[in-house]
């Protein structure tokens, strides 16, 4: 490619010349173009900032007054991340999906509920469920990689059930994977 460059250069016309080098600019920047094709992650102070974005056009928006009705998790790709079964009653247990937000039964999936809308963020990483203080923990951010994957916002918490839900935090983390409780102290989790 440098000895092609270099010939287009000994042209003895100025406009040849001129010729030259606007095809010496289109060939650097396709191969620039090219090169640095891959996209770095989005921040999570940009992430942050969409969050509050959303917010302020939720606000704003025309439908707030139009009611929708429920009918159960029904999703364009229908990936589920995670499912927590009570132990005590198999019958009752969550559902994570990969951008479809969380959705609980407790008459083993005959109807469900959706129990994460009211957050900022749809996509699920995975979840854990301490039966027995009826606590949730959500990491953000869909693991699998795919082209419809979602990055998240961190952890969040519901010590009733997902009846409201606390941000805990790790704005940076975008996929989380696992969420492990401590198998004798509930107020442990990682």
């Amino acid at each position: 490619m440098a000895a092609f460059m270099f010939h287009l250069l000994k042209f003895k016309y100025i406009t040849d010349y001129a010729k030259s080098l606007l095809i010496i600019s289109i060939l650097a920047t396709s191969s620039h173009i090219i090169t640095f094709a891959q996209a770095g992650p989005t921040s999570a102070e940009d992430r942050m900032k969409a969050v509050q974005q959303r917010k302020e056009l939720e606000k704003r928006s025309v439908v707030n007054d139009i009611g929708f009705r429920n009918i159960g998790p029904v999703t364009m790709s229908g990936r589920v991340d995670d499912i927590e079964a009570n132990p005590d009653d198999p019958t009752e247990f969550y559902v994570a999906y990969a951008s479809g937000g969380l959705w609980y039964t407790k008459n083993n999936g005959l109807s469900f509920k959706s129990i994460f809308d009211s957050v900022d963020i749809i996509a699920i990483g995975d979840i854990a469920v301490n039966w027995k203080t009826k606590t949730i923990w959500i990491g953000t951010g869909e693991v699998n990689s795919s082209r419809s994957s979602y990055a998240g916002i961190g952890v969040y918490k519901s010590s009733d059930a997902g009846k409201t839900w606390e941000y805990l935090g790790l704005p940076d983390s975008h996929h989380i994977g696992k969420i492990q409780l401590h198998p004798t102290d509930n107020n442990i989790h990682g």
